[in-house]
């Protein structure tokens, strides 16, 4: 018998939001949970945890109205493009289409993310990234679907040299 005790995976959605312009929007977090792979000055395209019972579709729709200010016409796309093993996360990839290139702003009470930013998808890569974001943006990037992926690289401890200046 073994004693290992099992802790239990926490689920998520994470959304890459693209304007008319092709880029993708990308947040920059504010709040350590390195339980979950995030650290402040780390950018990330929009994430979300499911509360208990919550679709994945409900935390989309909370997502965009809690965190992207309501985002506007936003129109996500039914199939998800992946699941990503994210320390002890696991989260589901959707793509989301948007008629505006309008940045969110702040949610009420939210704290976690800020610096909302549209970014072309292969500068994102040179941003200092939240464990897991490479992999998303570089599937989408390369029109990869239906990804398993069960190690996302871990953040390094310093930021890149990278296009901060945005």
């Amino acid at each position: 018998m073994s004693n290992i005790t099992r802790l239990p995976c926490i689920r998520g959605v994470a959304l890459i939001a693209v304007n008319p312009l092709h880029e993708v929007l990308v947040g920059k977090e504010l709040q350590p949970k390195p339980h979950l792979g995030k650290y402040p000055g780390t950018w990330s395209p929009p994430m979300e945890t499911l509360h208990r019972g919550e679709s994945q579709i409900d935390a989309l729709k909370r997502l965009i109205q809690e965190e992207l200010d309501g985002l506007p016409g936003i129109e996500i796309e039914s199939i998800p493009h992946g699941e990503y093993w994210i320390a002890s996360a696991r989260a589901t990839l959707y793509v989301g289409h948007t008629r505006s290139s309008r940045l969110p702003a702040l949610g009420k009470g939210m704290s976690d993310v800020g610096g909302h930013r549209w970014i072309r998808p292969e500068d994102a890569l040179g941003l200092w990234l939240r464990r897991g974001a490479w992999e998303m943006l570089s599937d989408y990037i390369w029109g990869r679907t239906g990804v398993v992926c069960h190690y996302c690289r871990p953040v390094s401890a310093t930021p890149p040299d990278t296009v901060e200046s945005l």
